[in-house]
């Protein structure tokens, strides 16, 4: 068993650890990455964020394709090959894949593949997937070990009829249906996928409204907008089993009777990955698997050992993870770095349209009874949302009235994830309506739209 010696050993190599692994490196820090899957990016990049985008752009292409004639176009009946679909998917991951790698060369991070373990103060044992063992010696330890998918304890995936959000993105063909239990973010956005390339999508939502952190009026027009897609929304629905029939389609049962589908997706949320990686040797606990950490430094209860990303008790989200890495780095490099500024942390849902927010919803800042106003316009107005043919959704400022500061941004809109970032700096800089609204926007864009939500926040909007 080799031994050696580190200022800095992150365990994980998500878009958490490897930021924090990269930043720490730039700061001068010897650095070791340790991750027990065959390729580093963690769940982002291998499962999870980049290629279901790639696949979601996809879905977004054929969609226009199905309209050309409209566009002035006349290009036959266009088909599509899912799995040329599927090879440009995995090209892009491959793609990123390579660029960790070089990152981290470039950045002189040693990398380790296997199981890493904690085994006291400053010491991680890794079991290397060659069968080999290291023992790495630190000063300092990062836990970026994110999360899973959760299970149905009545009916477990099975990667075939049944499957998960994982499983889903290696099917090798489009189901002529589909029930996808879960209306959170993944849930609802395999729906938006799966249905424009022609599958038959029913979503199951415990909740009484899919993606229920969102703000109400943002979620119903996305419901509205998917509906014309052919999904089917059911909330308040409750599965009692589940049952894989082989070719025969997958029977799912609920209150009201039992329903054939080709294909289940269990899309019901996930959780913090912190079992076997050796918390009890220094003596931290966790609550149903999330790590307790002081958010200014992102201390754990244990001298020298931090946590940051899905295992702490912040928003499950990859910019999430990489901004705390970033503080937290910078914090072990003995630097004072702000605070993560959650507030104006924005949330993504990459729907046709999309859904991005930052900040409260009006439901909890009437729950909180806090004073405010609302400025909303919608795109359909704006020359820019009619040259792309993308005039549903809107935009929605929820502001203070006395000094006008951002309380809350719903944008709902094709672009939606674009935008929200103009008001994520606003928030973070204290900005108000009157300034956003004073700002010139370019003509045309979409952009406008924002300058005229703050306009309308101020009883002058011009173009309505």
């Amino acid at each position: 068993m080799s031994t050696q010696s580190f200022d800095l050993v992150v365990i994980g190599s998500g878009p958490g650890g490897y930021v924090g692994a990269i930043r720490a490196a730039q700061l001068g820090l010897k650095v070791a990455l340790i991750e027990k899957f065959p390729h580093l990016g963690g769940t982002c990049l291998n499962v999870g964020c980049i290629p279901t985008k790639a696949l979601l752009e996809s879905a977004k292409t054929w969609d226009k394709l199905q309209h050309l004639k409209e566009l002035g176009f006349d290009a036959g009946s266009p088909k599509f090959q899912w799995d040329k679909i599927m090879g440009r998917k995995d090209k892009i991951v491959d793609d990123q894949r390579k660029g960790l790698r070089f990152l981290m060369k470039k950045n002189k991070i040693e990398t380790f593949e296997g199981h890493g373990r904690i085994a006291g103060k400053g010491k991680v044992n890794v079991t290397l997937n060659d069968g080999k063992a290291a023992t790495l010696e630190t000063r300092n330890i990062m836990v970026a070990t994110g999360s899973r998918v959760r299970q149905l304890p009545f009916a477990k995936t099975n990667g075939k009829g049944i499957m998960n959000s994982d499983d889903v993105l290696f099917i090798t063909e489009v189901p002529k249906s589909m029930a996808i239990i879960g209306g959170g973010v993944v849930g609802i956005e395999f729906a938006s996928l799966f249905s424009r390339f022609g599958t038959q999508v029913t979503v199951l939502e415990a909740a009484p409204q899919i993606l229920p952190f969102e703000d109400e009026e943002t979620v119903k027009e996305l419901v509205r907008c998917v509906k014309k897609q052919g999904v089917a929304i059911e909330t308040g629905a409750k599965i009692t089993a589940i049952e894989d029939k082989g070719k025969a389609g997958v029977v799912l049962t609920t209150a009201e009777g039992s329903r054939t589908f080709e294909k289940v997706l269990v899309s019901i949320g996930r959780e913090p990955v912190t079992d076997d990686i050796g918390l009890n040797t220094v003596g931290i606990t966790t609550d149903r698997g999330v790590i307790k950490v002081d958010l200014a430094t992102y201390k754990t209860s244990a001298d020298g050992i931090y946590a940051i990303g899905d295992v702490i008790p912040t928003p499950m989200l990859a910019h999430t993870a990489s901004a705390e890495a970033c503080h937290c780095a910078e914090v072990i490099g003995g630097k004072n770095p702000h605070k993560v500024h959650y507030e104006s942390n924005p949330s993504a849902v990459y729907t046709y349209p999309e859904i991005a927010s930052i900040g409260m919803t009006e439901k909890t800042l009437k729950e909180k009874n806090i004073e405010y106003k609302v400025g909303k316009f919608p795109f359909s107005p704006m020359a820019r949302a009619k040259i792309e043919d993308s005039t549903d959704g809107f935009v929605k400022i929820l502001f203070e009235p006395k000094y006008r500061e951002l309380l809350g941004v719903h944008i709902v809109h094709a672009r939606a994830t674009e935008m929200i970032a103009e008001f994520s700096l606003g928030k973070l800089l204290e900005t108000t309506v009157d300034e956003i609204a004073h700002t010139i926007h370019p003509h045309p864009t979409l952009s406008e739209t924002i300058m005229e939500a703050a306009h309308a926040a101020l009883g002058s909007a011009i173009h309505m």
